[in-house]
């Protein structure tokens, strides 16, 4: 149910399918100008009728801006980049994999991705959250929040600044970089606020990881984490055993099993050492690409970066937090049927006990911890 307010309205979905849904209809009933940033769009049974419906309004004269990230959207056909663009859809492909002459600059670029999912039709309705576009993903939970209202001013900066960075002309979104649209109205800007990372190849501060800093310090009787690959830093765990210290209820929900098989060997490492700082840990059976944080009954977050270094410091990332009581009582309540579903770790009976090919795994999957 889209629960309405004087100044905007709102809409969690908790599955792929649900989210996919009223995507598609928000882009049939576009009157003026879609623009989109993606980090997976496939040409796949999913995502099919996306493009299909994309390449009619641009068809029909509407704005149509498309931001895709290049290896995200790997598998997306020749066939339908050439119908996109045939139909004066304005095609950006986010860090192209084609090799540069200036290798250093190549591997960098390679490096950086966006891992943004956001969608704005006409300038007034957006999704964001973790939801992609593939197949593959059909049968997942996940978390996408729809906002409308004056609300996701802020949205349209960010995604302006993006097309520039993809290589798009500064004039195709000139008008979405005008001061008056960058920011919401002191009252809502109370209740809602974006989260922006862009990559940086000198990148020493993250506004993701400062999030969790601040969530974790204020959190007082309970902090939710959803995540699907689980990579915490030194910093995240002292804060966790601070939190514990104070009487904080830890939880944090994850998939058993995720569609990556090495992040589920590298959140392993991590049970233990995370557990005896304070967490309790609940595995779901069903994948789980949701990322969200809920903080006693005050605070939220939904977006797309994981606790992963690779989301704090290089992937490009977007997210809303909000105090909207409403709001903060919905993720909630989301969350803790999900928890309620999942098995905790203790349930698990696994063993500490560790063979030389397991203690050889932890030690080279530890070297990478940095880079994911």
């Amino acid at each position: 149910m889209n629960r309405v307010y004087m100044d905007f309205s709102y809409k969690f979905y908790n599955t792929t399918v649900s989210a996919w849904e009223e995507m598609l209809q928000a882009l049939l009933d576009a009157k003026k100008s879609i623009y989109w940033e993606i980090y997976t769009l496939n040409d796949d049974l999913a995502g099919r009728p996306f493009i299909d419906i994309l390449c009619a309004k641009a068809k029909a004269g509407l704005d149509v801006k498309l931001i895709i990230d290049a290896m995200g959207s790997f598998n997306l056909s020749k066939e339908a980049v050439g119908r996109l663009k045939g139909s004066g859809v304005k095609f950006l492909t986010f860090n192209h994999l084609r090799p540069d002459f200036f290798i250093q600059n190549w591997l960098r670029r390679v490096w950086h991705r966006t891992h943004r999912k956001v969608l704005i039709t006409d300038e007034e309705l957006i999704f964001i959250g973790g939801v992609n576009i593939s197949e593959g993903s059909r049968d997942w939970y996940d978390l996408h929040l729809k906002l409308s209202g004056k609300i996701v001013r802020p949205i349209l900066f960010g995604f302006a600044k993006s097309y520039i960075r993809a290589g798009g002309d500064k004039k195709d979104v000139e008008h979405l970089l005008y001061p008056k649209l960058f920011s919401s109205p002191d009252d809502l800007r109370e209740k809602v606020n974006f989260i922006f990372h862009a990559p940086s190849y000198t990148a020493k501060s993250s506004p993701f990881k400062r999030f969790y800093t601040q969530a974790l310090d204020m959190a007082k009787e309970s902090f939710n984490l959803l995540t699907p690959y689980y990579v915490p830093d030194r910093q995240f765990l002292t804060l966790v055993s601070r939190a514990k210290r104070r009487g904080v209820k830890i939880n944090i929900i994850l998939p058993w099993k995720t569609d990556i098989r090495l992040m589920r060997y590298m959140a392993a490492l991590f049970y233990g050492i995370s557990a005896k700082a304070g967490a309790a840990f609940y595995f779901l059976k069903k994948m789980n690409h949701g990322k969200a944080v809920s903080v006693d009954n005050k605070l939220g977050m939904v977006g797309s970066a994981n606790l992963t270094p690779r989301s704090f410091y290089v992937n490009q990332e977007a997210g809303v937090t909000f105090t909207h009581e409403q709001m903060v009582e919905e993720l909630n309540h989301i969350l803790d049927d999900w928890k309620n579903e999942a098995v905790p770790l203790a349930d698990l009976g696994l063993g500490n006990r560790r063979g030389w090919y397991g203690r050889f795994k932890d030690w080279w999957l530890r070297k990478l911890c940095d880079y994911v």
